[in-house]
């Protein structure tokens, strides 16, 4: 049953990106909002996934949701979560990109024109849905359902090939196989995000982050993707197993080592969460057994025992002697 409700949850997400991409695109040729068609997109897929994730649950537990469509609680420190999540991406970033600068083959120049702003606010409002709508699909309700069936291990491995051939599959790169060994890796990476939280507000600010700081402050492609507004217009050069090539640093070689190393940071960085989110409750369970103690255990501690003091009453009151005085005084 498990399989199969992440079987239909993941044809309900191909689905919905459909019928999303579609009105999405409506609305922005209807009203000439072009800019905003991904943004709606993301908008439109994050409810239309959650819709059809209850409607699931619904079916499943007869007519019971479970509520947890969003997988995105709000615990304590849940805006901690999300900035953790964010600074292992944004480092993650920063790491994959220092080998291209090292090495001479990265370019940039810093170009700010009017609507530059309004540019960089729609980038990055569509980087904080567009990963939302990644992280609820791909992690959410179909990896939970996958957990059930296969245990946590493999549904990291499985779903994490799942989402690397997605993202690659998308706008397939030169250097199919190791973009799709890197996309891969991050795809694992999130998924234990997941594990260690059992939430999605590590990942998604993991993932936000990641690929805020790819095409917004460095201005690269991600997934083959440039159309990020940034005032930062950055190009590398040089080799395609360094670079990526057009696929931007996601499809380099040396991106996968920096994502294992993101692994240790993030298994570091989440250790509190580990222990109070997924470790299960220590729950007394069994019989209560009471055993009488010996008896001649009994009777030695009936012989120690103090003996029972005695209080003597005078027999004639205290007050007669002060109150009954005699006639003759």
């Amino acid at each position: 049953m498990q399989f199969v409700l992440f079987l239909v949850a993941m044809a309900w997400a191909v689905a919905a990106n459909s019928i999303a991409g579609r009105a999405a695109a409506g609305i922005a040729v209807r009203f000439q909002m072009g800019w905003s068609e991904a943004l709606l997109e993301g908008l439109f897929l994050v409810f239309l996934a959650v819709l059809g994730f209850r409607a699931l649950d619904g079916i499943a537990l007869k007519g019971r949701f479970a509520g947890d469509g969003l997988a995105l609680p709000l615990r304590k420190g849940w805006a901690t979560e999300w900035g953790v999540g964010a600074a292992v991406g944004w480092g993650l970033c920063l790491a994959a990109a220092v080998p291209v600068l090292v090495s001479g083959n990265l370019h940039a120049r810093v170009s700010w024109q009017t609507g530059s702003l309004q540019a960089v606010g729609a980038a990055v409002a569509t980087l904080l849905v567009g990963t939302l709508a990644q992280e609820v699909i791909f992690r959410g309700y179909g990896f939970r359902r996958l957990i059930g069936a296969l245990g946590p291990s493999w549904a990291a491995v499985g779903m994490a090939v799942v989402f690397g051939a997605v993202v690659v599959q998308g706008n397939p790169p030169r250097s199919f196989v190791v973009a799709l060994v890197d996309c891969t890796l991050l795809g694992l990476l999130l998924a234990m995000a997941w594990l260690r939280t059992h939430a999605l507000w590590v990942g998604w600010g993991l993932n936000f982050a990641y690929r805020a700081a790819m095409a917004v402050a460095l201005g690269l492609p991600i997934a083959g993707h440039g159309e990020f507004g940034t005032p930062t217009d950055m190009f590398a050069t040089g080799p395609r197993w360094l670079t990526g090539g057009a696929f931007g640093l996601d499809a380099a070689a040396l991106t996968g080592l920096m994502m294992l190393g993101a692994m240790a940071v993030l298994y570091r960085a989440t250790r509190d969460y580990a222990w109070e989110y997924t470790h299960a409750p220590i729950v007394a369970a069994g019989y209560e057994v009471t055993v009488a103690p010996p008896a001649a255990h009994a009777a030695m501690e009936q012989a120690a025992a103090a003996p029972v003091l005695v209080q003597i009453l005078p027999t004639t009151p205290q007050t007669r002697s002060v109150m009954d005085v005699p006639p003759e005084l």
